[in-house]
């Protein structure tokens, strides 16, 4: 069985170790593949990408895919937009590119099972190479969207002949308060580790300051945004046992 993995860094990282400092010893993919025998993964997995990234990557063939975007849309303040537009693969919001990314991997495999995940909540992320990378976490709205009702609506509407939706936002239990154990800042002139809500708007120089997510910090994501061997394992448990129920012709 051939698996065509979509996504963005979260499916990424998987094969890009390093790029995590070797925080994540095995990735949600891997992960998977050691619950279910005979897989042959293509890691797909384009860093950093939206749906409007993915409107021209060449889809290959396989037995089954998977999708997991949204995360970086909202952070890019693409709308989320609504039934019409996932069912006529109207582009130009999420669920429209979502709908052409499904319309083209038909064109290459008419009936394999494509399985749509919607993102998870996230916390203030800091990149870990590269702490001016950074961005505010899901508590709060983005360009006047709020990542869980992105989450919902691709929940609910991205559904149809052998399209499987998966709700990972609210079955993998990604919350702000365990994202990370706590964010290192400066306060009152000294570092303090906050637990959320406190780190909420509390100042980070990325040139000056410590990296906010030590080791200890770490809880279901490493960095505030991406998934740890904790949160990758939480993933992992829910996809393959999706992918179980539809190998063996039951729809989830």
């Amino acid at each position: 069985m051939i698996w065509c993995a979509i996504g963005d860094s979260f499916t990424y990282l998987n094969d890009h170790l390093n790029e995590t400092g070797y925080r994540v010893k095995k990735g949600y993919i891997t992960r998977v593949c050691e619950k279910i025998s005979g897989i042959t993964v293509n890691n797909m997995g384009i860093n950093g990408s939206t749906t409007e990234d993915w409107l021209k990557v060449a889809i290959p063939k396989a037995d089954f895919y998977t999708i997991l975007l949204g995360t970086n849309d909202w952070h890019h303040h693409i709308p989320v937009g609504g039934t019409e537009d996932f069912k006529h693969a109207q582009k130009g919001t999420i669920l429209g590119n979502l709908g052409d990314l499904v319309k083209r991997i038909r064109e290459k495999a008419s009936d394999a099972p494509v399985i749509i995940m919607n993102p998870v909540e996230r916390g203030d992320f800091v990149c870990i190479d590269d702490p001016e990378n950074n961005a505010r976490g899901s508590y709060a709205p983005d360009g006047g969207q709020m990542l869980a009702a992105i989450a919902d609506q691709i929940f609910l509407e991205c559904r149809g002949e052998k399209i499987y939706p998966v709700d990972l936002h609210k079955r993998c239990g990604f919350l702000q308060e365990n994202v990370v154990h706590f964010k290192r800042v400066k306060k009152d002139g000294r570092y303090q580790n906050l637990p959320y809500p406190d780190y909420v708007d509390v100042p980070y120089d990325p040139l000056n300051d410590e990296y906010p997510y030590p080791p200890e910090a770490v809880h279901m994501t490493y960095d505030g945004l991406h998934p740890s061997d904790e949160g990758s394992e939480v993933i992992a448990q829910i996809l393959a046992e999706t992918i179980n129920k539809i190998l063996g012709g039951q729809q989830d």
